[in-house]
């Protein structure tokens, strides 16, 4: 039976998009049965969850195979997909912690993998890597 307490707020938020020659208007709604959620952290929200989709939803199935079924039992999928999660969790990890301000270098994820793949990764002077670390 539905509870007849719960009170869902609908949102809308209009947002300007000025570039060089024109002005665009993008909308969005967000539906909440939040009270206490203030409409900036609601709009922090959407974009937080649009630069998710961007970044990591997208890489995972371009750069990652992940729209590809290796296996067909609903547990062979769960552990693949688990496998390959944690695998592209650690890579992630790797470029933020050990290449940092990789951004900063206009250095694309998909090139530095491609030339660890290659093994032609080249070390930059003054590198904090523990990895390539010379003894």
């Amino acid at each position: 039976m539905p509870n007849s307490d719960i009170e869902v707020r609908f949102i809308k938020f209009i947002e300007e998009i000025h570039s060089s020659s024109k002005v665009e208007t993008k909308e969005s709604w967000i539906i909440t049965t939040s009270k206490v959620t203030s409409v900036e952290t609601l709009w922090k929200i959407i974009h937080k969850r649009w630069e998710i989709e961007n970044n990591t939803f997208h890489q995972l199935k371009t750069e990652w195979h992940l729209n590809h079924c290796f296996l067909h039992s609903p547990e062979g999928v769960e552990t693949v997909l688990m496998f390959i999660i944690i695998a592209f969790n650690l890579m992630q990890l790797y470029f933020f912690r050990c290449i940092r301000n990789f951004r900063e270098k206009h250095m694309l994820q998909i090139d530095i993998i491609e030339d660890i793949k290659d093994e032609i990764f080249i070390i930059e002077t003054g590198w904090s890597n523990p990895l390539f670390v010379k003894t």
